[in-house]
């Protein structure tokens, strides 16, 4: 997915020699937007950092704090997915009504100024291709209903230049795999150590009272029988 601009901290300037894209992205709690990210576990917490953007950008998680349950492990985990692939000019034939699409949005007016979310392929207005420079160029139009973001319930007609493609099979990141399965595990531990002391209790006086009188009631109806 290409990269979205303007956030609110300042864009770093390309590395040299340019690193791999990170292959994931992510959806940023400060905006809802996503973003190609990388993820670090830095003392004992999570590091979201933003592919092409400073540190103080960075978005981070406590394990203790922010992941109280195992649904707080599902949100965050849900925030994550394979990195979203430009539509190809030749390949708009590939897709379906019913299709998810991550796209471009120009929420300000401002070319410079785009952020990514997610829609729903509605139509597809196909149209003849056109050549330029000798490279295939998409003239279709595709009526997408935005999902998420400031403009989501709302149908609008892009094209290519805007569309990228989510992809449905799960990430395999094992840094950030392996920081939410011992997060999530940490809650069956829990759950175990306190089954453990609720045995190990010793049962209040009042309870054996309790248990006493019915094991002598018990007892008097079986003679009685």
């Amino acid at each position: 997915m290409p990269k979205s601009q303007q956030r609110q901290a300042t864009v770093a300037p390309a590395p040299t020699p340019r690193r791999p894209r990170p292959g994931m992205e992510y959806r940023a709690r400060s905006d809802e937007a996503w973003y190609p990210a990388r993820v670090l576990v830095q003392d004992g917490w999570l590091r979201v950092m933003f592919e092409n953007f400073l540190e103080d950008a960075d978005e981070w998680y406590d394990p203790v704090a922010d992941l109280a349950s195992p649904g707080d492990v599902d949100a965050l985990r849900a925030r994550f997915r394979r990195e979203s692939p430009a539509l190809h000019d030749a390949r708009c034939g590939d897709l379906r009504p019913g299709d998810r699409l991550c796209l471009a949005c120009d929420i300000y007016g401002d070319a410079d100024e785009l952020k990514y979310y997610d829609a729903v392929l509605e139509t597809v207005e196909k149209a003849a291709h056109g050549t330029v420079d000798g490279v295939e160029r998409c003239a279709c139009r595709f009526t997408v209903r935005w999902t998420e973001g400031p403009r989501r319930g709302c149908w609008d007609k892009v094209g290519v230049e805007v569309v990228c493609c989510v992809q449905e099979s799960p990430i395999q990141d094992p840094v950030l795999t392996e920081f939410l399965d011992d997060v999530r595990n940490r809650f069956g531990e829990d759950q175990e150590a306190t089954a453990a002391s609720q045995e190990a209790a010793p049962t209040p006086a009042g309870s054996r009272r309790v248990l006493f009188s019915l094991k002598t009631a018990s007892e008097r109806l079986a003679r009685r029988s």
